[in-house]
C-alpha cells in the first residue's frame, strides 16, 4: 500500500502556513495566532486518520506525542506579550526526544540495527556542525547574566536536535527514508536559523525562512513516517 497527501491536504497545509508568515511578518495576530497552531494540528489529525483506517504502531504512537509537543512549542514561541522562549525551547526539546525514539523504533520495526559502520558515516558532520554551531554561540552568551542561563538548555537541545537528524540516517532501506532525512535536516536548519536570528544577528526576511522550513521539515517527517506504516499494510484486492 502506499500512501499520497491528497492535492486539497497539502494545498490546504500551505495556504495555511502562508497565512501564519504573512500574519507574523506584517503583525497581524488573527492570522499569526489562528494559523500557527493549524501547521502541527492539520498534521496531527491526518497521521491520526490514517492510523485509524490501518492501525497504530509504537513508532506513530512516539511520532503523534512528538508532534502535540510541538504544537505546544509553536503555542508557547508565537506568544508576543511575554517571553516564552525558555518553556518553547523545552516544549520543542520533549519533540525531539520523541522523535528520536520514532525513529529507533520504526528502525526496530523495519527489521534494520545500526551499525557502527553506518552510524560513523553520518556521526562525523553532524558532530561538526553541533560543535561549530556551538562554538559561534558561544561568545554570545558570555558574561551576559540573562543569556547565560540559557546556555546549557541550548546546548542540550542542540544535541538533542543533532542526535534526531543522526538516526533519521539511520532508517535506510526503510520506506520514506529520503522524506524523513530531508525533514531532519531542514528542521536542523530552521532551528539554526532561529538562533542566528536571535542571539547572533537579526537578519531580514527571518520569519519566511524559518517557518518556510519548519513547516516543510515536519510535513515531510510525517508523511515519510506514515509510508512505512503503509508498507506492511496488504493492497486491496
Amino acid at each position: 500500500m502506499t500512501i499520497k497527501p491528497t492535492r486539497p491536504f497539502t494545498l490546504t497545509f500551505i495556504g495555511i502556513a502562508l497565512l501564519e508568515m504573512l500574519g507574523d511578518s506584517l503583525d497581524i495576530r488573527v492570522l499569526h495566532y489562528g494559523c500557527k497552531p493549524l501547521i502541527m494540528a492539520l498534521l496531527m489529525l491526518y497521521v491520526w486518520q490514517f492510523c485509524q483506517a490501518v492501525g497504530f504502531v509504537s513508532y506513530i504512537r512516539w511520532l503523534l506525542i512528538g508532534m502535540l509537543f510541538a504544537l505546544l512549542g509553536d503555542i508557547l514561541l508565537m506568544i508576543q506579550e511575554i517571553d516564552l522562549f525558555a518553556a518553547g525551547l523545552g516544549a520543542f526539546l520533549l519533540m525531539q526526544i520523541c522523535y528520536s525514539i520514532a525513529f529507533l523504533k520504526s528502525i526496530q520495526a523495519g527489521g534494520q540495527t545500526i551499525t557502527s559502520r553506518r552510524l560513523g558515516k553520518s556521526v562525523t558532520p553532524f558532530g561538526l556542525y553541533l560543535i561549530i554551531f556551538l562554538a559561534l554561540l558561544r561568545p554570545v552568551f558570555v558574561g551576559k547574566p540573562d543569556l547565560e542561563v540559557l546556555w546549557w538548555p541550548v546546548v542540550i537541545y542542540a544535541i538533542c536536535l543533532n542526535t534526531m537528524g543522526l538516526l533519521a540516517t539511520q532508517r535506510q532501506d526503510i520506506p520514506g527514508y529520503n522524506q524523513v532525512v530531508i525533514g531532519a535536516l531542514l528542521f536542523i536548519l530552521s532551528d539554526s536559523a532561529i538562533a542566528v536570528n536571535k542571539f547572533l544577528s537579526s537578519f531580514g526576511g527571518s520569519t519566511w525562512l524559518v517557518m518556510t522550513t519548519y513547516a516543510t521539515a515536519q510535513y515531510l517527517i510525517m508523511i515519510g513516517m506514515i509510508q512505512q506504516v503503509a508498507s506492511n499494510v496488504p493492497e486491496k484486492p
